[in-house]
């Protein structure tokens, strides 16, 4: 089993507004997230077949467990388009997401769910 994970940082005052703001914590730690796109498209890349691409993705249901971990979900869109027969595939779905904050290394650690394994004559 193959468990994706991904780091960005994240400055001393973003930690220090959700500490000292727990009600607004989940919203400032979205706005956060909205800068780090790349990182959050790579760990949802782990989740596509083939060629699929993330073409959207909005983070929804952020939830504060513990002071700085939590969890959220990621709704996605993914495409596939297939140069030679000029077609495109879309693939909606959704992961769930758990994340922890180190604050004495300014980083967030995003951890997917699990991928199982699968046989190379498996579909999707």
């Amino acid at each position: 089993m193959k468990i994706p994970l991904e780091k960005f940082s994240i400055s001393n005052n973003i930690i220090q507004a959700i500490v000292d703001q727990p009600s607004n914590a989940p919203k400032i730690l979205k706005e956060d997230l909205s800068n780090h796109k790349t990182e959050i498209s790579y760990l949802i890349d782990n989740y596509l077949p083939g060629r699929y691409k993330v073409s959207i993705f909005k983070i929804t249901d952020l939830i504060f467990g513990a002071e700085l971990q939590g969890t959220f979900k990621i709704n996605y869109n993914a495409t596939e388009f297939s140069g030679c027969e000029l077609t495109e595939t879309e693939l909606d779905n959704f992961i769930n997401v758990n994340f922890a904050i180190d604050k004495d290394t300014l980083q967030v650690i995003l951890t997917g769910e699990e991928i199982r394994e699968r046989d190379s004559f498996e579909e999707f």
